[in-house]
């Protein structure tokens, strides 16, 4: 599913990913200092050895494809860590030569492919089971990574929105939905401020919910809509679907016809 989210984004964006790009074509940091990423110090010696390498013309013109490609081999499970790896390498390649324009789901992205190349992604439902036979024995529960860092990012999350007055009296969320594009800007101001409030509290309270589990479904319900109602009004949907499969990912519970249990699923 991030290959996915990753796949169409990348697609989402082709029509103007050329402005990112001077006509030679170079990643544009470099000749448009006004918008430099802060990230070009770390990506200068990459430029540098690929022009003194004669790579230049190759890389730049190919380096998207390339990106679509190793998603692609992700999504499908083939040599699923190393295509992992690629995938993160070009990502940061790509999308940190213009940082500043990046936002919250780039980021969120970068950590999602992180762990692909850190979790076994490839043992199940992959090609690479099929064709390599692979039968990895798993003997961590992975699930707890992402657990913590989803209640850490909410906890923190709401600690901040609770600090600000915006978002006790609404102001926050119309600003955050306004738009000449919609008509949310007429949304009556009881409404915003039980959204504000309802996701401050929600935020702050969802490690405690979210691990409580008899609070655990109603809990993922909540910000699964959330991030629904992110996508509908703020037109994030990348953002969203990240965030949704994150929280699928380390909470849902799926249910397979099996007899017996795995080490993740009782430790969950």
């Amino acid at each position: 599913m991030v290959g996915i989210v990753a796949l169409l984004e990348l697609t989402s964006m082709s029509t103007d990913l050329d402005l990112f790009f001077s006509e030679n074509p170079k990643l544009f940091p470099q000749q448009l200092f006004y918008i430099q990423s802060p990230y070009f110090k770390y990506l200068q010696p990459i430029y540098n050895y690929l022009g003194e390498a004669g790579l230049t013309d190759f890389i730049n013109p190919g380096i998207l494809i390339m990106y679509g490609v190793t998603l692609l081999f992700v999504i499908l499970g083939l040599f699923t860590r190393p295509m992992a790896i690629l995938s993160l390498i070009l990502q940061l390649f790509i999308y940190k030569s213009f940082a500043k324009l990046n936002y919250g789901f780039d980021n969120f992205m970068t950590m999602s492919l992180f762990y692909c190349v850190l979790f076994p992604i490839g043992k199940s439902y992959s090609l690479d089971t099929v064709l390599f036979k692979i039968n990895e024995k798993i003997d961590f529960n992975y699930r707890r990574i992402l657990q913590i860092h989803l209640m850490i990012a909410y906890f923190f999350s709401g600690i901040a929105k609770a600090t600000d007055l915006g978002w006790w009296n609404g102001k926050s969320i119309w600003k955050a939905i306004a738009s000449v594009d919609n008509e949310f800007y007429s949304t009556p101001s009881i409404i915003l401020v039980l959204l504000g409030i309802s996701t401050v509290l929600l935020e702050f309270l969802y490690p405690f919910l979210v691990w409580f589990k008899p609070t655990r479904k109603y809990t993922l319900f909540a910000i699964v809509s959330m991030h629904i109602g992110i996508a509908i009004t703020m037109d994030l949907f990348a953002f969203s679907a990240i965030m949704i499969i994150w929280n699928l990912s380390a909470f849902g519970e799926i249910n397979l016809n099996t007899k017996t249990k795995t080490k993740n699923e009782v430790a969950l």
